[in-house]
């Protein structure tokens, strides 16, 4: 798992490592600019010949570039460095590359028009843009925006260093103009607004660059937003036992649908089928029952009492409760319908569940008028709320939600003790501590009705077999996603559905289950990282056998 920081938490770290760790900031300057030099080798292949442009800035991320430029000559490349400003303007450690460079022979090139950038920028087909990083605070103006707007319009290759120029490395916000960039190399640690949109399309390519912090001094740091990997998920999937049986792997029960909705019930109970779940109870409205009993086959299906509009009817909390004395996960909502009966059942029956659930869907807009009904339920409580959803919780606008993604889930989970799972892009995954983890899987494929149902079903399959539930909803999202992912990739974003998303899970579980790759692609980021093993992260929670 990775840590995710701010353009303050980066500073900070900057900070420590030249104050407290004994790292001179021309060191670091240094193993910045050489690691993109290393990583262009690696994406182009050999740079011998290649003309490259670098474009910097006045502050640290223009000293960047110097060192970019320098290697880059040593490598062979054909280069030409331009300076937005004056060379005597250029401080500290920026200052000293520009003096290096200019005693080793390379011109500098002073621009403050854009008239010299629109005459050279066609003869390179790569560009570095090393004019902000994540020194940015206001939209681009005069010659930086000129610059941006030339860049943007090249055909080149272009790489940005730590952060795109004019993007936010906080918020994920794009100021108008900012890099489109090719290929980002952010330094030592992901910014969070690369992770976040729309910052993420301008980012393309992310590459972390190791620029010789010591990892266990970041060991140490307060991380509180970290990015989901393969590793962890692998690290803490529920173990499966040589010489285990159904009992072994929990049992789930699924309460959903209504009139209209039996697909619902059908996709979060084929899911939870496909976790690894030892036996799925699926409860559902009993008219409901022939179509239910024609599409699914594993699960053990339980028609209940229903209103005369095929809804669930208080009369079925004592059958229900039943079930859930059986039950080790219980997943509740996926098109159970906000009939008043049916809200009436579900406010009596949250109370009284011990058991871990997953609340989504309907169960969440019927909670809309007693949100503090969360605060009385005695079992760990995982939220899978879309941005609509969650904004009938809160009374804050979707867009609102969706403008900063992370700290609307971490202050919801926060303040109801729960585990929240805001879907979307990215989908946040928030815990009551205030702990907040990003998953970088999934697509525009997902945004299709039905997906959330499976994603319900998942999350409870894995809630069943023992997993934490912070854990279950990690690993439930990332592979959720990374089913969408492959899918896609056969059937393309337009044409995914919700049943294909189904078929698709076992190669997700798969992809996790083979993978020893080190440096891997996952969607649209590439991660080059350390592991961090002394982080306090979640760890699996595991029953035995004989107390299932």
């Amino acid at each position: 798992m990775l840590p995710v920081v701010t353009a303050s938490q980066m500073k900070k770290i900057d900070r420590l490592a030249i104050e407290n760790w004994g790292i001179p900031g021309i060191v670091l300057m240094e193993n910045a600019g050489r690691a993109v030099v290393e990583i262009l080798e690696t994406e182009l292949g050999n740079l011998a010949g290649k003309r490259i442009l670098i474009v910097c800035g006045r502050g640290n991320n223009g000293g960047d570039g110097l060192v970019i430029a320098r290697h880059l000559t040593n490598r062979g490349a054909v280069t030409q460095c331009l300076l937005l400003g004056k060379i005597e303007d250029l401080k500290g450690d920026a200052g000293v590359n520009a003096r290096i460079l200019i005693d080793a022979g390379l011109k500098i090139q002073e621009i403050d028009h854009p008239e010299p950038l629109q005459q050279l920028l066609p003869g390179y087909p790569v560009i570095i843009d090393a004019i902000f990083g994540t020194g940015l605070s206001a939209p681009p103006r005069g010659i930086f925006a000129e610059a941006i707007r030339l860049i943007n319009q090249s055909q080149a290759f272009v790489v940005s260093v730590d952060v795109p120029s004019g993007v936010d490395a906080d918020t994920g916000s794009v100021h108008t103009p900012a890099v489109c960039a090719c290929l980002t190399v952010t330094m030592c640690l992901p910014k969070l607004g690369l992770l976040l949109y729309p910052a993420k399309t301008c980012a393309g390519k992310l590459l972390i660059a190791d620029i010789g912090i010591p990892r266990q001094r970041l060991e140490i740091e307060n991380f509180d937003t970290f990015l989901v990997d393969e590793e962890f998920v692998l690290a803490h999937l529920p173990p499966r036992p040589p010489d285990s049986h159904k009992g072994t792997f929990g049992t789930c029960l699924l309460i959903c649908g209504s009139r209209g909705y039996s697909g619902a019930a059908c996709l979060a109970a084929m899911a939870a089928s496909r976790s690894g779940c030892g036996l799925v109870h699926l409860a559902y409205p009993k008219s409901l029952g022939p179509i239910i009993e024609s599409r699914v086959l594993e699960p053990v299906k339980h028609p209940l009492p229903e209103t005369p509009e095929i809804t669930l009817s208080p009369a079925a909390l004592d059958p229900i409760q039943e079930l859930c004395r059986t039950a080790d996960a219980v997943g509740i909502g996926p098109g159970i319908s906000t009939h008043p009966r049916t809200r009436e059942l579900l406010l009596a029956l949250l109370p009284k569940l011990t058991t871990p659930m997953v609340l989504d869907a309907d169960a969440i807009n019927n909670l809309a008028q007693d949100v503090d009904l969360l605060k009385k339920v005695p079992g760990r409580l995982i939220l899978t709320p879309h941005p609509g959803e969650l904004s009938r919780l809160t009374n804050i606008p979707p867009a609102e939600i969706n403008a900063d993604r992370v700290a609307c889930a971490r202050a919801f989970a926060q303040k109801h003790n729960c585990i929240t799972v805001l879907k979307g892009a990215p989908t946040v995954i928030a815990a009551a501590n205030g702990q907040v983890y990003l998953n970088p899987t999934g697509n525009s494929g997902l945004a299709t009705g039905g997906t959330g149902d499976i994603l319900t079903g998942l999350i409870t399959g894995l809630l069943a077999q023992g997993a934490d539930p912070l854990n279950a909803a990690i690993i439930g999202v990332y592979l959720h996603g990374k089913a969408g992912d492959l899918a896609a990739q056969k059937l393309t974003e337009y044409a995914l559905t919700a049943e294909d998303l189904l078929k698709f899970l076992p190669d997700a579980f798969a992809s996790i289950l083979i993978s020893q790759c080190p440096i891997r692609q996952i969607s649209q980021l590439v991660i080059r990282h350390w592991s961090f093993p002394n982080l306090p992260l979640p760890l699996p929670h595991q029953t035995p056998n004989d107390q299932r």
